[in-house]
This record gives C-alpha cells, sequence and structure tokens, in this order.
C-alpha cells in the first residue's frame, strides 16, 4: 500500500513537473515570437522611415533642379529679351519710350529677383554671406518690416559646403515667408555665431508666435525646413508661444564644411 501510494505521489510530482516544464517552455517561445515580431515591426518602421526621407531628399533634390532651371531661363531668355528690347527703345526717343522705360526697368528687376530667388548664383560667385545679405535687402525694400542681421563667425559662414549652404538658405527663405505671412511681426532677427567649435544660426521675430503643440502641425512650411535640416545633418530647436514671436536656433555640425 505505502509503495502504491510513493507511485501515485511520484507520478503526480512529475506531472506537475512536466506541466511546469511545459508551460515555461510555452511562455519562452511566446515571449520569443513576441520579440521577433517587435523587431520585424521596428524594422519595418525604420525601413519606412528611411524610404520615406530618401523620397522627400529626392523630391526636394528635383526641385532644386527644376528651380535652377527654371531660373536659368528666366535668367537668359526672359532677360536677355527684355534687355534687348530696352536697347531697341533707347534708340527711340519719342515720347512713347520715355514713357515705358521705367515699366521695363522695374520688369527686368523682378525677373532678375525671381531668379536669383530660384537659384542664387551669388552662392558660388560671391558667398553665403552676400547671397544671404541680398535677399535680405529684398525684403527690407518693401519696408513693412525691418530685418536686423548679425555675422559673429565671421568668414566661417562663407566655408559651408554648397549642400549645407543651399539648404540653410532654403530654410531662412522658408521662415521669413512665414514670418511675412502668419507672424504680423514688426522685425526680425537673424545671427550667426560659434559655439562648441560649431556654427549656430539663429531666426526670431517679435509675431504673434503659436502656441508650442502647432510647431509641429503648422503645414508644409515647417515640414519642409525640418526635412532640410535633416539632409545636412543640423539639429534644431523651437521656441514659441501665442504673443511671444517665434524663434529658432540651428547648430551645424563640423561636416558641414566638407566638400
Amino acid at each position: 500500500m505505502q509503495k502504491v501510494t510513493d507511485n501515485i505521489f511520484l507520478l503526480v510530482l512529475f506531472a506537475m513537473v512536466g506541466t511546469f516544464i511545459v508551460a515555461a517552455a510555452f511562455i519562452f517561445f511566446f515571449l520569443k515570437y513576441q520579440r521577433n515580431i517587435s523587431r520585424q515591426k521596428e524594422a519595418l518602421q525604420k525601413a519606412a522611415l528611411e524610404h520615406s526621407e530618401q523620397l522627400l531628399n529626392a523630391t526636394l533634390q528635383s526641385q532644386e533642379e527644376e528651380r535652377k532651371r527654371i531660373g536659368q531661363d528666366l535668367h537668359d531668355d526672359v532677360g536677355a529679351s527684355l534687355s534687348n528690347l530696352k536697347m531697341i527703345m533707347a534708340q527711340n526717343t519719342g515720347i512713347t519710350s520715355d514713357k515705358h522705360k521705367p515699366l521695363i526697368d522695374n520688369i527686368i528687376a523682378t525677373v532678375r529677383n525671381i531668379s536669383h530667388s530660384l537659384s542664387p548664383p551669388g552662392l558660388d560667385l560671391f558667398g553665403f554671406e552676400f547671397t544671404l545679405q541680398e535677399l535680405l535687402d529684398t525684403f527690407n525694400a518693401s519696408g513693412n518690416i525691418r530685418i536686423h542681421f548679425e555675422n559673429r563667425a565671421d568668414k566661417k559662414i562663407d566655408a559651408l559646403n554648397k549642400k549645407t549652404a543651399l539648404a540653410l538658405y532654403r530654410v531662412i527663405q522658408e521662415l521669413l515667408a512665414n514670418t511675412i505671412k502668419h507672424a504680423g511681426a514688426k522685425n526680425i532677427f537673424l545671427n550667426f555665431f560659434t559655439e562648441n567649435n560649431c556654427l549656430v544660426f539663429t531666426y526670431g521675430d517679435d509675431g504673434k508666435g503659436m502656441p508650442e503643440s502647432m510647431t509641429k502641425k503648422s503645414g508644409m512650411g515647417m515640414q519642409n525646413i525640418e526635412a532640410r535640416l535633416k539632409m545636412i545633418n543640423a539639429s534644431f530647436s523651437i521656441r514659441t508661444g501665442e504673443n511671444k514671436g517665434f524663434f529658432i536656433k540651428i547648430l551645424l555640425l563640423e561636416t558641414a564644411y566638407n566638400s
């Protein structure tokens, strides 16, 4: 009788141990399966993000090529045709010529400004600071807003490689357009300086600002800015608030100077 009881006890014990092993194995393989699913999901999300960034980079690059082509066409074809028309009219000393010459001069200047905005030739010819100052002068000329520009980084901003210089130029264009359209600001402040051997650019205005929660949802303007800064591995931070203006700080790494 004792032997039977012992056997039953051993059977129960083995059954419990077996059940525990099976349960442990099930839990182990379930957790392993969940980890694999999680890794696959993360890999898919990463691949999708990388593909999205590659697609966005390709789109921005295509836009730059198209802007360059249109800008050159405006400068070479339309600008040249208007200049030829002006010379032909200059040979005419009549009243009609005198009356229309200012109009043609204004059209030529407008075409030149649009051409330079689409494809700024000054970046290659004169450097980033000169090209930026030329852009700011066109905004200042309107008299509707005052732009304050300070370069405390000296020649460092002209040492930027072409890709970084063009991306930063486009970012500044977008920031200026956003301020003019939406901020109702009277002043814009642009500053360059160095910090820990890195070039820092800050942009601010005294406009109405926006809730910080809206900075991620403020339309294609901010999305384009963020995409262009990612392309050149620049980090940035934004500070804003209702009736507190808008401020962005952009940090350019040393790779900004590699050719």
